[in-house]
């Protein structure tokens, strides 16, 4: 593996590299840029899920469902 070297470059000069690059080699520069991103957490009180509690209703019987496909009957 090559050594890193650090590298300090001014913002302005970043921004103009990456203007004279083709559009295909920027939408490519983006992703990997994209994919480097920490994913944001979101957090939200636990008051507020609770107000969600019986909001939607998918409805089934989940012992009747897992039954029916051990035993083989996925028509039950």
């Amino acid at each position: 593996m090559p050594a890193v070297i650090p590298l300090e470059v001014p913002e302005t000069k970043l921004v103009e590299a990456f203007r004279r690059l083709p559009p295909q080699r920027r939408a490519e520069l983006l992703d990997k840029l994209r994919a480097l991103r920490e994913p944001e957490l979101r957090t939200v009180p636990a008051s507020r899920l609770y107000a969600l509690t019986g909001l939607v209703s998918l409805g089934g019987n989940a012992l009747v469902d897992t039954e029916a496909i051990y035993d083989g009957d996925s028509c039950h």
